[in-house]
């Protein structure tokens, strides 16, 4: 291919908690060199709400400042536009208008912004290999060759979510994190990977329950599967692929009433429209139970503080405690319409 080694920089960033071992094993396996932002930090943060318009959402505003601390490290940046990796149905508008975000934003030359569109919402698997023969061509043009990084490329990213399954979070897996104290008491923490593997835009949220003596169940630990068969509940599911996911995960706890599940965290951000819906929903079915258990919905943006969350997930654990103790619904009556 090329003499030099070139440097292709991932944002840490939205779909990057999801997509992460598929990517960097796909670009290493047609030869670059991988750069990852750093964990996000303060100064992550104020970079992207420099740029950030009031109307994107906070994880958007997250995501801009991880493209500031790469774009003068690598020779490309890779921001596919993933449109839709669920047949039927699509990804987050914002998300899919990442890349023109991004060239606008900080004016980033074309050939330097690795854009490509994959989309399985029409033709499924098929979609996704020309998205991925697209995104290859950039360094790559025999397409065997690409087709074969996206191999093994698939054979990480199906390891990497084992991993999640079995309750490593993608920070263990991605940092070497040390795993949480296992805990009999769990809490199923509903929310985009984006808010809830990123600790510090969730400010430790995970360690925190963890240390007041729970568990923490996600959505990437339940079987694909099982999320599926349970969204068949719904009338009308979402358009959105992750938001029918945390749909399906709270209706599969709420049907199949694991008793070792305590309680229900919903994290959302402030400013996103899906979440709002989504978490709207959510309530509503967790009230209509019949013998349900403590709900809290957490909404996370650029202002909201450590010590208020504290106090809200102290006075939480406070209430499973005494709906477990006393077992009866925190609820005065069932939600009937």
């Amino acid at each position: 291919m090329i003499g030099l080694t070139l440097k292709v920089g991932i944002p840490r960033g939205l779909l990057f908690y999801r997509f992460y071992n598929l990517w960097k094993t796909f670009l290493e396996e047609l030869g670059l060199e991988v750069v990852i932002s750093p964990p996000t930090n303060k100064l992550v943060v104020q970079r992207g709400l420099t740029y950030g318009v009031e109307e994107i959402c906070f994880p958007v505003k997250v995501f801009l400042g991880h493209v500031l601390s790469l774009k003068d490290r690598v020779d490309f940046l890779f921001v596919p536009r993933m449109v839709s990796f669920y047949k039927g149905e699509y990804n987050c508008p914002k998300i899919l208008g990442l890349p023109d975000l991004v060239r606008n934003l900080f004016g980033i030359p074309p050939e330097r912004l690795v854009d490509g569109e994959v989309n399985m919402r029409e033709t499924g698997i098929r979609g996704w290999r020309k998205g991925f023969l697209e995104l290859g061509r950039r360094w790559e043009k025999n397409e065997r060759k690409i087709l074969r990084a996206l191999e093994k490329a698939e054979d990480a990213h199906r390891l990497y979510r084992k991993e999640l399954k079995r309750g490593v979070f993608p920070e263990n897996f991605i940092d070497q994190k040390p795993l949480c104290t296992p805990q009999e008491k769990k809490v199923l923490l509903l929310g985009h990977t984006y808010l809830t593997s990123d600790s510090y835009i969730n400010m430790n949220i995970v360690q925190k329950i963890n240390a007041l003596g729970y568990g923490v169940i996600t959505q990437d630990m339940v079987e694909e599967q099982k999320i599926r068969n349970y969204l068949k509940l719904v009338r009308k599911p979402s358009f959105w692929t992750i938001s029918n996911e945390i749909i399906g995960t709270a209706l599969a706890y709420l049907k199949e009433k694991d008793p070792s599940v305590k309680g229900y965290i919903h994290m959302v951000s402030f400013e996103c429209g899906p979440d709002s819906l989504v978490g709207e929903l959510v309530e509503r079915w967790i009230k209509r139970e019949k013998d349900t258990v403590p709900y809290l919905r957490l909404e996370i943006d650029e202002h909201t503080g450590e010590a208020g969350l504290v106090t809200r997930l102290e006075a939480f654990v406070d209430m499973m405690e005494w709906r477990h103790a006393r077992r009866e619904s925190y609820l005065s009556s069932p939600l009937t319409s």
